[in-house]
């Protein structure tokens, strides 16, 4: 098994039932370190769109430009919702940046028209990059397991997943019904927004609002000023939230303390064990056979520059 490192960071009765966190004591035991390993994974095969040039192209093909089309595609789901609803469940990101973006998108484009933008421009690139690399074996075998795990998650306290979940249904149309790869990556963005939806509770409940938890990442990665050019935070929110995390034992003139860092740590650490329910009845070798069957699609993703954006340069370009 290869070692893969990510660059990125109901009730009963209501469908989806079936798997809940009062399912812990009779899950076979997985390792936080499979769930881990398998969510950089599934991050970067569902993220590549986020900084693909066929992704602008397809948004401005229904008249979205800019940073409205990464908040407008990704909130699409959810339906026409308005900026606040959209800061609410993206979380990090500066409410002025999110205003600016969605004000008057839903006014130029339906919901339905970016949904649909935005798997033309993944099925472009999955078609052009990652078909090659994967066996039709293999992604059906990966389709099964993923299906398996969405048809039994709770949606309950899930925005984004429950709205990615919702849209599966229209995969059936026949401009996307025979392309696999597609409702493979559909799957797992539903998988990777559930576990987000969840990180975002362990948040609040810290609490680390979005500005202060942004200044904690670019602490941690040594990227300084890119996290916080990327989420538009202001100068004066910044400095607010260094105040608020310095007052709080966070951050020292040295950048996280130790006790940052624990508390970091711990909130990754329950956010994995609340991730672990998505692989209910799975053990470390099913799982880890999940992350092996997307990991040659991520390595053509990386080979065709799609991360290059975030530090993951195509060999080539590296040498």
């Amino acid at each position: 098994m290869r070692k893969f490192k990510s660059p990125l960071r109901h009730h009963e009765g209501c469908p989806g039932y079936r798997r809940t966190m009062t399912d812990a004591a009779a899950r076979t035991e997985l390792s936080l370190t499979t769930v881990a390993r398998v969510h950089d994974i599934t991050t970067m095969f569902h993220a590549f769109v986020y900084f693909a040039s066929e992704a602008v192209e397809e948004y401005a093909s229904v008249g979205v430009r800019g940073p409205s089309g990464y908040f407008a595609s990704r909130s699409a789901p959810l339906g026409p919702v308005s900026a606040e609803v959209v800061t609410a469940t993206f979380y990090n990101f500066s409410p002025d940046l999110v205003r600016s973006a969605i004000d008057g998108v839903w006014e130029i484009v339906s919901p339905e028209e970016m949904q649909r933008a935005r798997w033309r421009a993944v099925m472009r690139i999955l078609d052009s990059t990652v078909a090659g690399a994967m066996a039709d074996a293999d992604v059906a075998e990966a389709i099964d397991v993923a299906e398996s795990c969405v048809a039994a998650l709770s949606y309950a306290g899930r925005p984004l997943a429950a709205a990615n979940a919702s849209v599966l249904a229209v995969l059936d149309d026949p401009v996307f019904a025979g392309n696999r790869l597609l409702r493979l990556w559909q799957l797992v963005a539903i998988l990777r927004e559930w576990r987000g939806d969840g990180h975002i509770g362990l948040l609040i409940a810290e609490p680390l609002d979005g500005c202060e938890c942004t200044v904690v990442s670019e602490h941690l990665f040594h990227m300084p000023g890119v996290i916080r050019s990327t989420r538009a935070w202001s100068a004066d929110d910044w400095s607010e939230a260094v105040d608020r995390l310095r007052s709080r034992g966070w951050l020292d003139e040295n950048g996280v303390t130790g006790e940052g860092r624990t508390k970091r740590g711990l909130i990754e650490r329950r956010t994995n064990e609340i991730d672990a329910v998505v692989w209910d009845g799975m053990n470390d070798e099913a799982v880890n056979r999940f992350g092996d069957l997307l990991e040659p699609a991520v390595e053509a993703l990386t080979m065709g520059g799609y991360f290059a954006a975030v530090g993951r340069p195509a060999p080539k370009e590296r040498a």
